[in-house]
Parts: structure tokens; C-alpha cells; sequence
């Protein structure tokens, strides 16, 4: 397991920049994106910055884009708010809430 999938696991808040923009997020699932390949993370973004949208919403992000990943101390008991299992979007999941 890697820190994401453990992160996944555990249930631990994550934080880390992407595009530029600080990212609170809760991590739900981590694979291959069935279009491009590749590594990719689905997570519900709580805090920070989108430079799209404004949190809380659910997003996609390719792995090689996210930089100062932190694993906090911060646990979620419960899914996150309209999660369900076997993302569509990843055609290989290796791991998920």
C-alpha cells in the first residue's frame, strides 16, 4: 500500500496542493482513470481552493498533479456525502472506501 491507500483505509483527511490550490480533502477512492491511464485519486474536497468551484464538492485528480501531499490526524467515520463503491471513472481500483 502506498500513503494514499493507506490514508483511504485509515480514513484520514488529506492536504495537498493542486493547480496551484491549497486542498483539504477526504480521500475515497485511488486507481487508473479509465480514459488516460492514469494514476488518479477521487476525493470530496471539504476546504481549500478549486480554481472551478467552491468546496465542498466531489472531484477527480491525477496523481502526478498533486504536490506537498500531509496525511493529517483528521479522521471521517462516515462517507462522504453521496459516495458509492466501484467509481466508474477508474478502471482499476486500488483502493477505496
Amino acid at each position: 500500500m502506498n500513503a494514499l491507500d493507506d490514508a483511504i483505509h485509515d480514513r484520514f483527511e488529506i492536504e495537498f496542493t493542486y493547480d496551484g490550490q491549497p486542498r483539504i480533502v477526504q480521500p475515497a477512492a485511488h486507481g487508473l482513470h479509465k480514459d488516460t491511464g492514469k494514476e488518479s485519486l477521487r476525493g470530496y474536497q471539504i476546504g481549500g481552493r478549486s480554481n472551478s468551484r467552491n468546496p465542498p464538492l466531489w472531484d477527480m485528480f491525477t496523481v502526478s498533479k498533486i504536490s506537498d501531499l500531509v496525511i493529517t490526524d483528521r479522521k471521517f467515520p462516515d462517507d462522504p456525502r453521496f459516495y458509492s463503491r466501484g467509481d466508474k471513472h477508474l478502471r482499476v481500483i486500488y483502493a477505496e472506501l
